[in-house]
């Protein structure tokens, strides 16, 4: 294995860690905001769930951006370990679709306009499936940065 610490990647892990850290915050903002009383201020709710979740997005994005092929860590796997190339390319193509499912959600938010009522069980349900995808795909991730490189990313996590 080769070891990513003594090389010059040492910001691309670093880099990857701070998209990791991003993303998990946005997240756990998201699930705060999910997780309040709604009953009597659904609009109210609705709204600060909204921004959270375009928080996400956004770190989301950065995140995909810095491990786009050809930059980040998840090229550096692929050309230090080609015998993980197919995991690298399973996990970006979870996380894009980890990506589409909140970009839809938010869409799906924004079209709630001020007389629809908000149906904010269903809301939380499809946030949690959401949340939990992308846990799972955390997971995924470190376990292979490990497998390649006997480095644990998922410190913190």
């Amino acid at each position: 294995m080769n070891d990513i610490r003594t090389s010059n990647r040492g910001s691309t892990v670093d880099s990857s860690r701070a998209d990791r850290e991003r993303s998990l915050d946005a997240l756990h903002t998201l699930e705060i905001h999910a997780g309040r009383a709604a009953p009597g201020r659904e609009h109210d709710w609705l709204a600060d769930v909204h921004r959270a979740i375009a928080a996400l997005e956004r770190a989301l994005t950065i995140q995909e951006c810095n491990s786009a092929p050809d930059e980040g860590l998840l090229s550096a796997i692929e050309r230090d370990e080609p015998r993980l190339r197919r995991r690298v390319e399973e996990l970006r193509q979870r996380y894009r679709a980890v990506n589409d499912d909140v970009a839809a959600l938010s869409r799906q938010l924004h079209a709630i306009s001020p007389t629809d009522t908000i149906d904010v069980a269903d809301i939380r349900q499809t946030l949690e499936r959401i949340a939990g995808e992308l846990r799972y795909q955390r997971a995924r991730e470190t376990d292979l940065v490990y497998e390649a490189y006997a480095l644990d990313l998922g410190e913190g996590d």
